[in-house]
C-alpha cells in the first residue's frame, strides 16, 4: 500500500472512526451486505483499521499498518498486529477466512495482493471481499471528493472476477447496497444479492486449493 495513504492514516484515524458514528444509515448498511456471506470460524480482517467492520461481524484477528488504528481495534478486542497485507505475517493456511473491507481501492497491484490473503486461507475457505464499485456513482463520487483520489482507484465487479478465476478462487455469492445518491442516503438500506446497481458490493468467493 502506498506510504502516502498509511501516512494519512497515521493522521486521521480518530476522525476516520467516528465518521460511522456520523453516517449511521451508510454504516448500517455497508454491515448488513457483508453480514449475508461472513462464514464461522477463524477469520482476519486484512485493513482492520479500528475494528468497525471486524468487532460487529465477529472477526477475530486483523492486520493494519496503522499503529493508531491497531491500538484502538485492540482495545474493541481485535487481535491486531502491523503489517501489510502485501506481505502478511502469517503461515500458509491459517484461517478460514479472510475480510478485506474498503481497502483494495487503495491498492496498487491487486492481483497479488490478493494472492497473498489466499495463501492463508484454508481449503474450502472464504475470502470476502467489500469495495466501492468503480463503475457506480459511489466510485465517481469518491474518485472526485476523496482527498487521495490520485491513489484512490476501485475496481470494477468483472474485474474482481477475473482475478478471481487466476487465484484459486471460485466465486459463491454477492450483495450490493448504497442505492441512494452519493452522500445523501437516508434511511438504512437491504442489501440486495447481486451487483451492478449499488455503490458498495460484497462478493465471497472460496479457495479452490
Amino acid at each position: 500500500m502506498n506510504k502516502d495513504i498509511i501516512d494519512h492514516f497515521e493522521r486521521s484515524w480518530k476522525e476516520y472512526d467516528e465518521w460511522y458514528e456520523t453516517h449511521p444509515a451508510i454504516y448500517q448498511s455497508e454491515l448488513a451486505a457483508l453480514a449475508q456471506v461472513i462464514p464461522s470460524g477463524a477469520g482476519l480482517e486484512i485493513g482492520v483499521g479500528t475494528g468497525r467492520f471486524a468487532v460487529p461481524l465477529g472477526v477475530r484477528f486483523g492486520l493494519d499498518p496503522a499503529i493508531p488504528m491497531l491500538k484502538l481495534s485492540r482495545r474493541r478486542g481485535i487481535l491486531a498486529v502491523q503489517g501489510l497485507g502485501e506481505s502478511l505475517p502469517f503461515k500458509d493456511e491459517s484461517f478460514d477466512f479472510v475480510q478485506i473491507v474498503f481497502v483494495i481501492e487503495f491498492v496498487d497491484h491487486i492481483v497479488p495482493f490478493l494472492r497473498e490473503a489466499v495463501r492463508t486461507i484454508r481449503r474450502k475457505g472464504d475470502l470476502i471481499l467489500g469495495f466501492i464499485d468503480r463503475d457506480s456513482s459511489w466510485g465517481q463520487y469518491y474518485a472526485r471528493e476523496s482527498t487521495h483520489r490520485e491513489n484512490f482507484h476501485p475496481p470494477s465487479p468483472k474485474q474482481i472476477l477475473m482475478i478471481f478465476q487466476d487465484i484459486g478462487l471460485e466465486f459463491r455469492e454477492a450483495f450490493q447496497t448504497l442505492f441512494q445518491a452519493p452522500a445523501h442516503i437516508g434511511p438504512e438500506e437491504e442489501p440486495l444479492a447481486g451487483f451492478g446497481k449499488g455503490g458498495f458490493v460484497v462478493f465471497a468467493a472460496t479457495k479452490k486449493r
